[in-house]
Formats: structure tokens, C-alpha cells, sequence
């Protein structure tokens, strides 16, 4: 029997990515079909260019439909952490008598604790932190457990209504019957971190291009989120302010240096293809400077979601902003006091970290699915 395909989109600060994929074996997945289209991008929840997107969201969904012989009714948009907005809260409900706890006890429980905070956003995903049966008992899932009540502390996602307006409304307009919207940060949290990781807590740094999304992360909920303008170009920015070049030779100079090497005393060249020169420590400094401002960032992120984080938790880092630039994770664990680790897809072909996002989006949809 043909397996079901499912397409997806994933809306990155560099890119939009279309993509046909299925199920494969051992939990990996076959991808029929892949497009990337590059764009401005966005920054404070805004895109740069409004019928730009637009443009490239009538291709992807040209794409998508060329791909499949039978036309997609159902679409699932990954949405950035930058248009998306976290709030946790706890509810609780209560049985006449103990009675084993089914899903749609469950449901209850979750359509009971959301209140719409914003008629300028919906919500896209909720998600347990926790939940406790009157007996003390903690689950991640409490279906099949008998108890006489059921509380959960419980993670709520939004999405705001300029996002839906300007990709879900479009989609639709293109044909698709469903637009399932999805957060990125949840998606990638579930696929990406272990639930053993996930049941004390954990925290995920997905840095793109322009942008970076930090999550805190408890069990399949995310406790806070915080976004800010910060990526792999404003370190590319940084090289190019610092030794006075274009953006794509400072791109070139990124990815030639190792930022944490010491240097014996002696002045090491960069010399790229077209014959130009730098000093390798000019960019080593410059990208050191870029990062520590990260850091600060990631610091000050830390402190304002409220909770104590164990010193043991490690950052995780994914996304391709930093993930592949030499010596980032010493320099970051460095400024930051604790461990930092590297996470992508365990795929084989697509293990890299700038695959999370489309992959962990696509995880998700097969799994909504039962597939």
C-alpha cells in the first residue's frame, strides 16, 4: 500500500522551503520533492516584503501540486518563533467518582484552561508541561490512568493574525482546503530533544539567518519563549562593517576561520578565490564580538523566563545561523557558564542542523496524522 504524502512549508529568515515527504522506516522519511526559495525575509514579526511572500507562496504551492498526482488538500505551514506568542497555565477538573481517564477528559482539561488573550492572534498548538492526578501522580500521559480529578500545567502557542492573514489566507486562496499552522519552536522541541531531556527541562536556541527563537522546554510543552533579531547575517554584517567589504565577501570570510584558535604571534592571510586578502584575527574578532552580543542575548533571555535553570542543562543549538561555525560552541559555553550542544535531525543525508525545521514540521504532520 502507497504510503500518504504530506506537503509542507516551512517559512525560514532567509528561505521558504516546499516539500513533499513520507514516512520511511526506522522513524526517517522519504522526500519525494524539495524546493527553496530565498527572500528578504522578516524582522519584528513583519515581513520585509508583503507581495514578495505572496509570490513565492503562489510557487510553492505550483510546486507542491506539480509534485503529487493527486492535488494536496491539506498543507503544514512551519511558523517562525518570531510571530508566535507562549503562555502557560494551570487547570484543573474534576469527576463525580474515580473514573479511568480517557482523551477526551483530556480535551476537556485543555479546552477549559485556554482564554483567548488577543483577538489579534489564534491559537495554532497547545501542549502539556505536566499533568498530576489527585493522588500526586505526574504523567506526560495520563490516558488509561484512573483518578477522581485531573490537573495540568499546560503550554498554549498563538499565532498572530498578520501571519495568517498574509500565508494561511494566501494559501487558501491558492486551493488548499486545510492550512494547519504549526510553531516551529514545538515542532523542533518534539523532534529534535529526547523526552527523558524534555521531563526536566531544557532549552533549545534556533538561530537562522536574521533570527533567533529560545525556548525553555518541560516535558511536549514549552514553558517560555523569547524571539530576537540575531542570526548568521549580522555576523557576515559585523566582518563587513569591521574590514570595510561587500556582505558575500564577508560570507566567504565566515566560514574560513576558526574563531577560537589562538594565534602564535604571527600575522595569518585569508586569501580568497578572487585574489583579495585579510587578517585572519581581524574576523576571528569580529565574529567573537558578534557572538558574546548572542550570548548577552541568550543571558538575558535565561533571566526573563522566571525559572531557576539547573547548571547542568545544557543550550542546545540548531538552525543554520552559527551551528556550523568553527569554535561557536566552545565560545558560547564559554560566555554563558554551562554546556552547549549541537542538534539536528538524526537522518541519514539530511543530519544537519540546517534541516530541523522543515524536518521537525514534517514530523509533526505525519504524527497529527497517525501515519
Amino acid at each position: 500500500m502507497q504510503k500518504k504524502q504530506f506537503a509542507v512549508i516551512d517559512i525560514g529568515s532567509a528561505k521558504i522551503t516546499a516539500l513533499i515527504g513520507e514516512r520511511g522506516v526506522n522513524g526517517t522519511f522519504v522526500i519525494k520533492a524539495r524546493k527553496e526559495f530565498v527572500y528578504d525575509g522578516y524582522s519584528e514579526a513583519r515581513f520585509f516584503d508583503v507581495a514578495g511572500v505572496k509570490q513565492i507562496l503562489f510557487s510553492a504551492a505550483e510546486f507542491l501540486s506539480a509534485g503529487n498526482r493527486t492535488p494536496f488538500s491539506t498543507v503544514y505551514v512551519g511558523v517562525p518563533g518570531a510571530f508566535t506568542e507562549v503562555f502557560v497555565k494551570e487547570s484543573q477538573i474534576s469527576f463525580p467518582a474515580k473514573k479511568k481517564i480517557d482523551i477526551s477528559d483530556v480535551n476537556r482539561l485543555l479546552d477549559a484552561a485556554f482564554v483567548k488573550r488577543s483577538v489579534n492572534s489564534v491559537l495554532i498548538n497547545h501542549s502539556a508541561i505536566v499533568y498530576e492526578l489527585n493522588d500526586y501522580r505526574r504523567f506526560a500521559d495520563p490516558v488509561g490512568a484512573e483518578s477522581e480529578i485531573l490537573k495540568g500545567k499546560l503550554s498554549f502557542i498563538t499565532c498572530d493574525n498578520y501571519f495568517m492573514e498574509t500565508v494561511k489566507n494566501t494559501l487558501v486562496a491558492l486551493g488548499f482546503n486545510t492550512v494547519e499552522c504549526v510553531s516551529v519552536a514545538l515542532s523542533e522541541a518534539l523532534y529534535l530533544l529526547e523526552p527523558e531531556t524534555r521531563d526536566r527541562v531544557a532549552m533549545l536556541a534556533d538561530v537562522g539567518h536574521i533570527a533567533t527563537t529560545f525556548s525553555l522546554i518541560q516535558g511536549d510543552g514549552i514553558l517560555f519563549q523569547k524571539n530576537f533579531d540575531y542570526g548568521g547575517g549580522y555576523i557576515s554584517a559585523e566582518i563587513s562593517r569591521r574590514l570595510d567589504t561587500d556582505f558575500d565577501t564577508a560570507e566567504q570570510l565566515k566560514r574560513k576561520v576558526n574563531f577560537s584558535a589562538a594565534g602564535d604571534g604571527a600575522r595569518e592571510i585569508i586569501r580568497l578565490q578572487d585574489g583579495q586578502c585579510f587578517d585572519a584575527e581581524e574576523v576571528r574578532q569580529a565574529i567573537r564580538d558578534s557572538i558574546d552580543g548572542f550570548c548577552g542575548d541568550i543571558s538575558e533571555a535565561m533571566e526573563d523566563s522566571g525559572y531557576a535553570i539547573p547548571d547542568y542543562v545544557p543550550l542546545t543549538i540548531t538552525g543554520g545561523g552559527i551551528s556550523y561555525l568553527r569554535g561557536a560552541k566552545e565560545r558560547i559555553s564559554d560566555r554563558l557558564g554551562c554546556a552547549v550542544e549541537i542538534v539536528a535531525p538524526k537522518v541519514p543525508l539530511m543530519d544537519e542542523p540546517t534541516e530541523s525545521s522543515i524536518l521537525s514540521v514534517l514530523e509533526l504532520a505525519i504524527s497529527n496524522e497517525g501515519e
